[in-house]
């Protein structure tokens, strides 16, 4: 056979930059200009991001009932759907309660597109071994354009410019043109490479990574969540900030490269733990120093990682379990994951209002180190039934 081009795993790959880039991570950029005008302290604050992850969780759960009687390509799409429409939204009210409601069903639809894209994509290129282990990290990796491109589109809200308000209705229409091109390819090749899933899976088999993904999520979105926040408390300017936020997102997109390599060789679960322990050292990284390159660096190590942790699950899923039941496993994984990221930003916040924003981030670089020592637990082997 010959192999297949890597143009279908950056198609998707876009997709993750509007539920990741778009829908979860620029809600740091607006964080800090929210919190000055609508009063919120850090604990609040981390509310909105909390009830975005247990939108996720509840997307992931209601994903897995649904993938018996539709296809991953259909939540793919429908997923999208609600993703933009919750970022137009969130730009018109200043209520917190009907914001953070628009935020939970973000969620909702993400976690669709996040578990479901990744099963297209390693259902597509599953006869290709050559081009598979790269294809799912670029997938994972898609979310960096996202970042990127909302530090470059939220300049003016970090400037003043522009109302907060105006940034999600922003993010709302670039998230509609970044969304067509791969739903039109969902739905183009979702009929072929995936199938409804009546199969069992042996969740049990899982517990020490499906542990280690918990604390995962707990510890890895305090840097994504309060990050900005965390360089305005050191009085750096808006284009230190936003150059941090760049260099972040950058560093995400070229991720999938720089881990292709390891993706192709290593036992999911190590790679997994290796993602964790270069996210650790990124958020720890400022903790030492505040210069500037130390803070570039951290952007780099945590960018260049974070998005790697789900792609190890996914190659999990894809080593381990029939191709019927990737996109089952993955909507789990995404399930546990979510959990972790709601108890994560209301966690840090709260610490944060006591004992400052270095403690928390101190908190989660500890956390994932937790997750790299479990990762390390688990055993090789099947999870179906």
């Amino acid at each position: 056979m010959t192999a297949l081009s890597l143009r279908t795993a950056i198609i998707f790959a876009t997709a993750i930059a509007v539920v990741n880039g778009f829908g979860r991570f620029a809600y740091a950029l607006l964080l800090p200009v929210m919190r000055e005008d609508l009063a919120w302290d850090y604990a609040l604050s981390g509310w909105l991001n909390t009830a975005n992850s247990l939108g996720y969780g509840l997307g992931a759960l209601a994903g897995m009932l649904l993938l018996s009687r539709f296809r991953p390509a259909t939540l793919f799409v429908w997923g999208l759907a609600v993703c933009v429409t919750t970022l137009l939204l969130c730009g018109l009210t200043r209520d917190i309660y009907l914001m953070m409601f628009w935020r939970l069903a973000s969620g909702v639809g993400s976690a669709w597109v996040f578990a479901c894209g990744g099963a297209l994509v390693a259902a597509h290129y599953a006869k290709d071994s050559a081009r598979s282990a790269a294809a799912i990290a670029i997938y994972y990796a898609g979310g960096g354009l996202g970042i990127a491109l909302s530090g470059l589109l939220l300049l003016p809200v970090l400037g003043h410019q522009w109302s907060w308000a105006a940034g999600w209705v922003l993010l709302g229409m670039a998230g509609l043109a970044f969304s067509l091109w791969p739903s039109k390819l969902a739905l183009g090749i979702g009929g072929t490479t995936t199938t409804l899933s009546h199969d069992a899976l042996r969740w049990q088999h899982y517990t020490p990574i499906l542990t280690a993904y918990f604390l995962f999520g707990v510890g890895y979105i305090v840097y994504l969540t309060f990050v900005i926040a965390w360089l305005r408390e050191m009085r750096l300017g808006v284009e230190a900030a936003t150059g941090v936020w760049l260099v972040l997102g950058v560093a995400v997109m070229v991720s999938g490269y720089a881990w292709r390599g390891v993706m192709a060789r290593w036992w999911p679960a190590h790679t997994f733990a290796a993602a964790c322990l270069c996210t650790a050292a990124g958020t720890a990284a400022p903790l030492l120093s505040q210069g500037l390159g130390t803070l570039l660096a951290s952007a780099v190590l945590v960018g260049g990682s974070f998005f790697m942790a789900p792609g190890a699950m996914m190659a999990l899923a894809r080593t381990t379990l029939p191709p019927s039941l990737w996109a089952k496993a993955m909507n789990l994984f995404t399930f546990i994951f979510a959990i972790g990221q709601g108890v994560g930003p209301v966690a840090a916040g709260w610490i944060a209002d006591r004992q400052g924003l270095s403690t928390a981030m101190a908190a989660g670089a500890v956390t994932l180190v937790l997750a790299a020592a479990l990762a390390f637990a688990q055993k090789r082997g099947s999870g179906a039934a």
